[in-house]
């Protein structure tokens, strides 16, 4: 009698999301066979009602020194339907790992006061885990774009309620469309940077852009004109993130992997870089083998982030992409309160050294962000600075 109320509710359940499903009008795809669930990467509109996953664990699970394609599913949102528990693997509950991980760890700063232009695919900004943030919003011109997951996981490692490093920052969203082909994306980068680079010269001083975040890359060889827009926006005083490649390092912009690799465990207790196999790492080590500089772990495995509309989707796997937004908030809480750190000559590559030299080191070299370490130094540049002010101001007065 149990076991039929129990598949009862969970029928219920799945009624209820194809219900929700046709009103967003999406459909569902029924997976019949755990062979054809390993063909699939982030689970979302997929119907599992039908399988028996109870020895399949390990599909969903992180797997270290592993590919994410060998280690199995990416991730999953709140809109799977999963079989009854009958049929699940022993201790794995989609839905709490996905409420568990909604999260983020916080300093004693929000990002307040800074203002972060984010340049990603559409948006929905009427999400109540970001909205509010939102100060500006320019959609894409054609008709037709729905709004992706992609641009909501950004803004939610960014700011986000729950799941944001810096919940209070100010942003300014410009749309773009998915990659296509390098011509056309970069066509469309030079517009937006063009509007960009416009609505901050129109904006007073304290609502003019301080960082821009991007999580996409462009290499100067390919893309000199959008390199020189970044350069130009530089030059007026933002600092820019970007998921780049090597030959862009000497820009201050640039973030390499090698710098800015996910971190394995978003709790930081296991700082070991997310470097996923033998091939990878070999390749790491062939293209910085001439470079002093650091990996630095980013937490951005295992969490949780808004959905583009509603809902909620959970990545094993973090990356670059995710990487950049939750720099861009650490710097945010960094500079809350500290703009005078803004008025030094090279404050955005400062701000570079600063993450490098702050990073916590394990006791098998690894190393992480330390968003309160950069703070604390970004604080004490500051108040350097006020003490040396306040001394010119004595000695003219005098």
């Amino acid at each position: 009698m149990k076991f039929n109320i129990v598949k009862q509710f969970y029928r219920a359940i799945a009624d209820i999301k194809y219900k929700k499903a046709q009103k967003h009008k999406s459909k569902y795809k029924k997976i019949t066979s755990v062979d054809e669930l390993k063909k699939e990467t982030l689970l979302d509109y997929h119907d599992l009602s039908e399988l028996d996953l109870h020895d399949y664990k390990d599909l969903f699970m992180y797997i270290p020194q592993t590919s994410m394609r060998i280690s199995g599913i990416s991730g999953w949102t709140t809109n799977v339907i999963w079989p009854s528990p009958d049929k699940m693997p022993k201790g794995f509950n989609p839905n709490k790992i996905l409420e568990q991980a909604k999260y983020t760890q916080r300093i004693d700063a929000t990002g307040k006061g800074i203002n972060i232009a984010v340049i990603d695919n559409m948006l929905d900004i009427t999400n109540p885990e970001y909205a509010e943030n939102i100060k500006y919003f320019q959609p894409i011109k054609e008709k037709g774009i729905l709004p992706n997951k992609h641009a909501s996981m950004v803004m939610g490692n960014l700011c986000g309620k729950n799941t944001g490093i810096a919940p209070d920052v100010n942003v300014y969203f410009f749309s773009k469309l998915v990659y296509q082909n390098r011509n056309s994306n970069n066509k469309e980068l030079c517009d937006i940077l063009r509007n960009v680079i416009e609505f901050n010269s129109k904006q007073p001083k304290g609502k003019k852009i301080h960082i821009l975040s991007c999580s996409w890359g462009v290499r100067k060889q390919y893309s000199p004109e959008v390199c020189e827009l970044l350069s130009q926006l530089q030059s007026n005083g933002v600092k820019i993130i970007l998921c780049s490649s090597n030959d862009d390092k000497n820009n201050s912009y640039t973030l390499s992997g090698r710098d800015f690799m996910p971190c394995n465990n978003p709790n930081m207790t296991d700082i070991q870089p997310d470097i996923q196999n033998e091939e990878t790492v070999n390749n790491l080590n062939k293209l910085y083998q001439n470079e002093p500089d650091k990996i630095i772990g980013i937490p951005t495995n295992m969490k949780t982030t808004p959905l583009e509309s509603d809902g909620w989707q959970y990545r094993i796997f973090g990356g670059e992409s995710s990487s950049a937004p939750y720099i861009a908030g650490v710097y945010a809480c960094a500079l809350e309160g500290n703009q005078l750190f803004m008025t030094r000559p090279n404050w955005q590559s400062e701000l570079n050294d600063i993450l490098k030299s702050t990073a916590t080191i394990t006791d098998d070299n690894n190393y992480i962000i330390n968003p309160k370490g950069i703070r604390e130094q970004v604080s004490q540049i500051v108040k350097q600075m006020e003490l040396s002010i306040s001394k010119t101001n004595l000695q003219q007065t005098y």
